[in-house]
């Protein structure tokens, strides 16, 4: 109600406005205080930092000033010396030059250009021209001595070192070190008595030739003044002559800034050394090659963490990985440039020209190029000298041993190497024949000379083994080190010669003589060194040698032994059972012994794989799956058990029969170790069975049995479907899986089929084309790999015959040069023709390619990344030879050859397969290529309905003694499905052949039942008529007849 009043009434609250508390607004509030706080205890600290910052510099300034003043009368002094020493030289003796250096040291600190001046007066003062106006010269002389052995008193030398080295290698005033340098030359070659010379050359070499890359801080003009100037005579002779001494105590970066800086200042001055000053470079480089570290080099930091074959084909390749990551960027990038510039010095060391000068120098001088080889073109001890250096040289730069080896292929001693204006060595003929010695026959020939090879000689003739203590004692450890670079340097020479080349007098370097007795050698000390693996260090050194370890030892000696074996297997030249021990092991004990061994070790694996993770691959079968790493497994091997160590290295020392009695009882306890495998084929207890149509047995084998995997090992029955579903009558005894191994053999390497291609001697391999590689094939390769092994492990021999190649590939080895042939002859006779091509290789127009036909068209492809922008010339040909032959005998079917070898290593521990070769892996396939043997055949054959004096029987063996061995191949064909009988001979068939009586039929031919050896043959009465069918029936090849 309106009372009157415009205004409205004041709402008075006596109990006061009381607001409202954000626990969360109360929170930040106390956050932002406290950061507030801290803040302000930031900018305190700062505060003081800063002030502490600027009172330091404030007394630096002062400190500086007062060295300044110091030095300003320092340095007016040294001015007035160098004014006064024509009126007043005698003064120039009494000036404290001692304390001059000091100040100057501390001046370059400041302002090197002023100190440049300062080390120009120095100079000025220690010249012997400053004091010409002097009468007496000795006085002279006398003035210029002290001062010089003032300065190195004074410790002038480090400080020179110290003012090079903080000026840059890349800085434009490079000028201004030129002046010092001289100067401590002149230290360096000052001194009155010959104990001060030497103190002197010690000093320097341990300051200045220390500084890192020395000879890029210096301009052009004034690198050739220093290098003139330069005692590099002398500094050899005294490094040489106190064994390098003076540099022991140096840590090993300036060890290896040393050996960059002398290689600087020597490699282009070694045509023109002495001979006494040739091998004094000789032994100070190899000294400190052998002083410096291998992982300093920024190389391979392992030799041998791959198998040996496959680390050869990185070393052919490393040029282009090195190349390749060099220009990757870097996180230091001024410490990469530096290592860099001093790795390209110390790079001159293997160079081609380098090496070729040194062994030039040191080469006696010969009447006539066609002086006789008794006249030995190095002394003994130069021999050994280089023998060390290129031994330090591939253990410091394993990535390019292959070059390095390459180079010495070609040295000639004879004469001084000289090229023609061509680019050809002067020192050969026409027909490619070299003058004078190679390498490694003069290499060869003082090894035979030493005490070493006399007493490995008297052993073998003794027939008794090499002792320990030879391979220990440091009186050979030259002789052994010369052995260890000639099996280095044959091996390589070995990848890229042929069999032609090799049996030719005048194209091996060799002659096979020598090579018998080289091999007798090696493979004896091979044989030591496996066997006493347990007693030895791998990483110690052979009687103390330095890079000389006895794992490297006996990888080098193994691998030479390998490679001379398996020329001889494929072109016999040793005598016969050369490759047997000059003393035979006690084989049934041996046998026993291994078989323990190889049992204990399978136990081991299978307690392994039951502790480990079912959903992951076991270790140790996935390292049986890979045969990349033969070499790294083998050696594991050899440690865990010697005997399984010489049998996966150099099993040619045990007769193959005896290898093969040890494969079958591998197999054997295999097959009892096995809870899937209840027995052989022939035994009762079946794990699997499989319905195989007639003519599809590869596809219905793959869909039924592939899946088993290792299963396969147990027994598996077959039973036959006709063309009309029916399935046929029998019972699989293990005759019919033995008809279905043959029927998928004859259609799975049929070349038609796809997978397998021929050589022109019929011998098959993998087909090398590109939709072999894809993965529905390599299933199929695997699969293979699978049946292979089944009838490796039941003793069933195939009627199939493999390329060499392929099989080596297999066993986990690389091919070379000399396997070519039998795959592309007229590729490997171009090969040969550029390896000896004495014109001017580049113009064959050759690049690192490949050319590869594909579905019609043709395909190049690179050997090395940018091949294609590579051409061949006389230097790099035998990479090129070594790629293109690595490329079609291994690139090319690798992958199809893993995926074999990984369905054969399913059934067959590859440490198995690693006791043969491929020839005799071959022969455990198919056969012996040995004469059938018809007292042997005779001896075990069982009759059915039939006795050994009927007088069908006695017509029969009677008709067989007329046959040929075509015609005795084709019977045993007939009755087994395989031309070739078995390795051990027939007593090894299983089951035993069987001649059964199949009736009084005589017009009936003579028929088979291959699956289980049967002979079914009428009772024929005359002899003539049993020959006529016999002959008929095994030229028709018939087919299978169940019984």
């Amino acid at each position: 109600m309106f009372d009157g009043s415009f205004k409205a009434k004041r709402t008075i609250n006596l109990g006061g406005n009381k607001q409202q508390v954000d626990k969360q607004r109360l929170l930040r509030q106390a956050q932002e205080e406290r950061r507030l706080r801290e803040a302000e205890r930031a900018r305190q600290k700062a505060a003081e930092n800063i002030q502490a910052w600027y009172r330091g510099r404030r007394v630096a300034a002062n400190y500086r000033q007062e060295l300044r003043a110091s030095w300003d009368e320092e340095f007016q002094a040294l001015q007035q010396l160098v004014q006064q020493s024509h009126s007043e030289p005698a003064t120039a003796s009494k000036t404290n030059i001692g304390q001059l250096v000091q100040a100057l040291e501390l001046a370059a600190r400041k302002n090197k250009d002023e100190s440049t001046s300062a080390w120009t007066l120095i100079d000025t003062l220690t010249l012997s021209e400053t004091f010409k106006p002097l009468k007496d010269a000795t006085h002279s002389s006398a003035i210029t001595g002290r001062l010089l052995n003032s300065l190195y008193n004074a410790d002038a030398l480090m400080h020179i070192a110290k003012f090079v080295s903080r000026i840059p290698y890349g800085d434009n005033g490079k000028q201004s070190i030129s002046i010092p340098l001289l100067l401590s030359i002149r230290i360096c070659k000052s001194g009155d008595t010959t104990t001060q010379q030497s103190i002197n050359m010690d000093q320097f070499i341990s300051h200045i030739l220390t500084v890192p890359v020395l000879p890029n801080r210096m301009p052009i003009e004034k690198l050739t003044t220093f290098t003139t100037r330069l005692p590099m005579d002398a500094i050899l002779l005294h490094l040489s002559a106190n064994s390098c001494a003076a540099v022991n105590s140096l840590p090993t970066p300036l060890i290896k800034y040393l050996t960059a800086n002398i290689i600087a200042f020597s490699h282009q001055r070694v045509t023109k050394f002495g001979p006494a000053v040739s091998y004094a470079y000789l032994q100070v480089l190899t000294m400190l090659l052998g002083m410096i570290p291998q992982s300093q080099t920024n190389s391979i930091a392992k030799r041998f963490d791959q198998d040996d074959e496959d680390m050869e084909e990185y070393e052919w390749n490393a040029r282009e990985s090195i190349e390749s990551s060099q220009k990757s960027p870097t996180t230091a990038s001024a410490t990469s440039d530096l290592e860099k510039r001093v790795l390209k010095w110390l790079s001159v060391a293997y160079d081609y020209t380098h090496l070729n000068d040194i062994i030039a120098s040191l080469e006696l001088s010969t009447p006539d190029s066609s002086t006789s080889s008794t006249h030995a073109p190095l002394i003994s001890e130069s021999i050994g000298a280089i023998t060390q250096l290129f031994l330090n040289l591939i253990t410091l730069f394993p990535a390019h041993k292959i070059g390095i080896m390459n180079n010495l292929m070609y040295f000639r001693f004879g004469k001084k190497r000289k090229l023609s204006t061509s680019g050809t060595d002067a020192n050969t003929n026409s027909q490619g024949r070299f003058y004078g010695a190679s390498i490694i026959k003069v290499f060869l020939e003082t090894f035979t000379s030493t005490d070493l090879h006399a007493q490995l000689l008297r052993t073998s003739q003794k027939d008794s083994f090499i002792s320990m203590q030879l391979l220990l004692d440091p009186s050979h450890s030259k002789a052994w080190a010369l052995l260890a670079f000639i099996s280095e340097l044959y091996c390589q020479i070995l990848v890229t010669m042929g069999d032609d080349e090799f049996h030719d007098e005048t194209r091996n370097p060799i002659s096979i003589s020598n090579v018998v007795s080289l091999s007798s050698i090696v493979k004896e000390v091979s044989f030591v060194l496996w066997w006493n693996d347990n007693s030895l260090d791998i990483e110690s050194t052979i009687s103390g040698s330095k890079n000389l370890s006895v794992g490297y030892f006996r990888d080098i000696l193994t691998k030479l032994t390998r490679q001379l074996h398996a020329r001889d297997s494929r072109r016999p030249f040793c005598p016969k059972d050369h490759w047997l021990l000059s003393r035979p092991l006690d084989v049934n004990s041996f046998k026993r012994a291994v078989i323990q061994d190889e049992q204990r070790l399978s136990h081991d694996e299978l307690d392994m794989a039951d502790d480990e993770d079912p959903q992951m691959p076991s270790l140790s079968h996935a390292s049986t799956r890979s045969f990349a790493n033969r070499h790294k497994k083998s050696t594991q091997l050899a440690r865990l058990s010697p005997r399984l160590g010489v049998l996966n290295n150099i099993p040619f020392i045990i007769r193959f029969e005896d290898r093969v009695s040890i494969f079958r009882e591998f197999v054997n306890s295999d097959r009892q170790r096995s809870t899937d495998v209840s027995g052989s084929i022939f035994q009762p207890g079946t794990l699997g069975h499989a319905q195989i149509r007639r003519g599809s047995a590869f596809e219905d084998g793959y869909d039924q049995l592939n899946p088993l995997g290792p299963r396969l090992k147990g027994r598996i029955s077959i039973s036959f479907v006709d063309q009309y579903g029916i399935q046929e009558a029998g019972i699989d005894g293990g005759g019919v899986f033995k008809e279905f191994l043959t029927s998928l053999v004859l259609q799975a390497f049929d070349t038609n089929f796809g997978l397998f291609m021929s050589t022109s001697e019929q011998l098959l391999y993998p087909n090398p084309h590109q939709y072999a590689r894809e993965s529905t094939q390599l299933k199929l390769y695997e699969f293979l790999g699978r049946i292979l092994g089944k009838a490796l492990y039941e003793g069933i021999l195939i009627d199939a015959a493999f390329a060499g190649f392929f099989l080596s590939k297999c066993l986990g080895q690389a091919n070379y040069l000399d396997d070519l042939p039998s795959l592309d002859p007229e590729l490997y006779r171009g090969l040969m023709f550029l390896k000896n091509y004495e014109g001017n290789v580049e113009d064959l127009s050759l690049y690192f390619t490949v050319d590869d036909e594909e579905m019609g068209s043709t395909v190049t492809r690179e050997l090395v990344p940018g091949g294609s922008n590579i051409i061949v010339t006389r230097e790099n040909r035998i990479r090129y030879i070594y790629l293109t032959a690595h490329y079609r005998l291994n690139t090319q079917i690798d992958r199809q050859c893993r995926a074999f070898f990984s369905g054969l290593s399913d059934l067959i521990d590859p440490k198995w397969l690693w006791m043969f070769n491929q020839q005799e892996l071959q022969v455990m396939l198919g056969g012996t290529q040995t004469p059938i043997s018809l007292s042997d055949l005779a001896n075990n054959v069982v009759y059915s309905n039939f006795e050994p004096t009927d007088p069908t029987i006695e017509y029969f063996w009677s008709v067989v003694h007329e046959m040929n061995e075509e015609d005795r191949r084709l019977l045993i064909k007939f009755i087994t499905s395989c031309a070739r009988p078995p390795l051990l001979g027939f007593a090894e068939l299983n089951p035993k052949l069987c001649i059964r009586n199949a009736g009084q039929e005589e017009e009936r031919l003579p028929t088979s039942s291959t699956c289980m050896n049967l002979l079914k043959l009428p009772a024929f009465t005359s002899r003539q008529r049993l020959k006529e069918k016999l002959l008929y029936a095994i030229h028709s090849e018939a087919g299978f007849d169940l019984s």
